[in-house]
């Protein structure tokens, strides 16, 4: 077997112990096993389409792959997105935050009285949630709130947009709302303090400001696991500037340090994978390095006075991750649905996949189309789990 050429996730790892040309009576019988390892055995349909031949070759596995992580183990509670050709940002975010059960009853409350306009991008995304709802196999279709994203923002989405501006689009649309919108964004609003330090006569100045994201850098000295990034958080904000002081009067430097004051029950973090090497002009790259997380973080490392009332541990739900350049790539998500396990949403296909199918995304690796996370999404954890 060419190893090398077969698609990474679960499955492939089961089925690596096969050769081509494996009875396909054995593959399936494999096959079958791996797929009732992510769902319970009423769930499990074992109809296979005919496969071409009765031995087990590289087209009848790819065609097997499909079927099962498709037809077989999609959850009848997601549907997949349509891609009109450069939406795949959108189209992962949008199941980020059909996934978020924070928004869930928030988004069936949006009245469009709320908002000074028509056909807005709140009341679009709560039709579309309300569609993807339905007991349905079809994919949606998400033209109408793209339509209204770019009447919003004034950015014609005919190109792919990072995930990270498509998620700050759709929040600060929402947030334009009175009641239920200013509401929707207290979901992912963090409360920051910083300080600002001169470096010749020590004077410090505190500002609150407020974030929907927290980034995290994946170069230089820090950690390449966000626990322990987490404990160095203070060090990851650390910034220093030219400064003329107003109280030394001096020509020095300032030191700008945050430290988190409140958080949100929804907590977004951006990591940051691109880096411009260009000189005269801009050459955007993008960094593969590794960088892992867990399911489960304690962020009181990043909290300025941590109260014992208010948990810090935050479970992992969400991870939106890149294949590709920086230029040109495709986006997918993984979804943690509850007590159902991970799930792939690829556009219109979304399927069953791994814990060690999220763990994959740690980095880019070798392979041009190996998807890395780009955006990682953690809500906190309820005291009844």
């Amino acid at each position: 077997m060419v190893e090398k050429h077969l698609p990474e996730s679960g499955l492939h790892k089961v089925l690596c112990g096969l050769s081509i040309g494996t009875p396909l009576a054995r593959v399936l019988t494999t096959s079958i096993e791996w797929l009732e390892s992510f769902a319970p055995r009423e769930r499990t349909t074992p109809h296979l389409l005919p496969l071409d031949g009765n031995f087990f070759t590289f087209r009848d596995y790819t065609q097997l792959v499909t079927l099962l992580r498709t037809s077989l183990c999609a959850p009848s509670t997601m549907r997949g997105l349509i891609n009109y050709g450069t939406h795949c940002s959108i189209n992962s975010i949008v199941q980020y935050l059909y996934e978020t059960r924070e928004l869930q009853d928030l988004i069936l409350c949006v009245d469009e009285r709320e908002y000074q306009a028509h056909n807005t991008v709140a009341m679009n995304l709560k039709a579309l949630i309300q569609e993807m709802k339905e007991k349905e196999r079809s994919p949606c279709d998400p033209g109408f709130l793209i339509d209204s994203m770019s009447v919003y923002s004034g950015i014609s989405f005919n190109i792919q947009e990072d995930s990270d501006l498509v998620f700050t689009c759709i929040i600060n649309a929402l947030a334009d709302g009175h009641r239920t919108g200013k509401g929707i964004r207290k979901l992912w609003d963090i409360e920051y303090e910083e300080n600002m330090r001169c470096l010749s006569c020590n004077t410090v100045r505190s500002v609150l400001k407020n974030a929907n994201t927290i980034p995290l850098s994946i170069e230089g000295t820090l950690p390449n696991e966000l626990q322990e990034y987490m404990k160095q958080y203070a060090d990851s904000t650390r910034t220093a500037c030219d400064w003329h002081c107003t109280n030394c009067h001096r020509e020095t430097q300032l030191e700008i340090m945050s430290k988190v004051v409140s958080l949100p029950p929804v907590v977004c973090m951006k990591l940051g994978r691109v880096r411009n090497i260009g000189r005269d002009t801009a050459h955007i790259v993008k960094i593969g390095t590794r960088f892992a997380f867990p399911e489960t973080v304690d962020l009181k490392y990043i909290m300025k006075e941590p109260k014992a009332s208010v948990s810090t541990i935050y479970e992992l739900y969400a991870v939106v991750a890149h294949c590709g350049t920086h230029y040109r790539g495709h986006y997918t998500a993984y979804l943690r649905c509850g007590n159902r396990g991970w799930y792939l949403a690829d556009d219109a296909q979304v399927s069953v996949c791994s814990w060690a199918d999220v763990k994959n995304t740690y980095e880019a690796g070798s392979n041009l189309y190996h998807g890395v996370a780009y955006m990682l999404m953690y809500h906190r954890k309820s005291s009844s789990h």
